[in-house]
């Protein structure tokens, strides 16, 4: 498995943007805040490899009817893909689930807390969460390449499953506070 890591903020604006490096400390692209029409505001982030093009995810704008089920648009140049959560799991724990391309994929949030992409059920990368020194370290397999979709959706996800976190607290609060 091939290691990247990225230092996170606690606030990610369109001034900073996050590097993301691999094992050896050579950066390999850039995260940022961006923005896809018909998504919420301030939960766009995107992706850039140094050789590739932008690859942008962010949560479709909700409404009654799809409060506590999110929608996660994935915008590339040529293509825009959805993929949402989980019914009843995603009020448990992060649970996201679509296609991209004719694969199944299924980002999950584990025991551990570390977040695990599956393509067609086979387990392609881990993220893990260090929130003491704000480091995110992403494992995944040799065959995923930096300028690909899956392996810029394994970075993004991290921020959507942020979202998630936040979300979930701030309902946890009403109800049981």
């Amino acid at each position: 498995m091939k290691q990247y890591q990225f230092s996170d903020v606690l606030y990610l604006n369109r001034r900073n943007a996050i590097q993301v490096e691999n094992k050896e400390k050579e950066d390999i692209g850039t995260i940022e805040k961006s923005d896809i029409s018909g998504c919420e505001k301030g939960s766009v982030v995107s992706f850039i490899a140094h050789n590739g093009s932008p690859i942008k995810i962010g949560i479709k704008k909700r409404n009654i009817k799809s409060l506590l089920v999110a929608t996660y648009v994935i915008k590339t140049e040529e293509k825009t893909y959805f993929l949402k959560d989980k019914p009843g799991n995603s009020l448990l724990y992060f649970c996201v689930v679509g296609n991209i391309d004719g694969q199944d994929i299924r980002i999950e949030e584990n025991w551990s807390s570390d977040i695990e992409v599956k393509i067609d059920q086979i387990h392609i990368a881990t993220i893990k969460v260090n929130e003491l020194t704000f480091k995110t370290t992403i494992l995944i397999e040799d065959n995923i390449y930096e300028s690909s979709i899956l392996f810029a959706i394994t970075i993004l996800m991290y921020f959507m499953h942020k979202t998630y976190k936040n979300e979930s607290e701030f309902i946890e609060n009403i109800l049981f506070d």
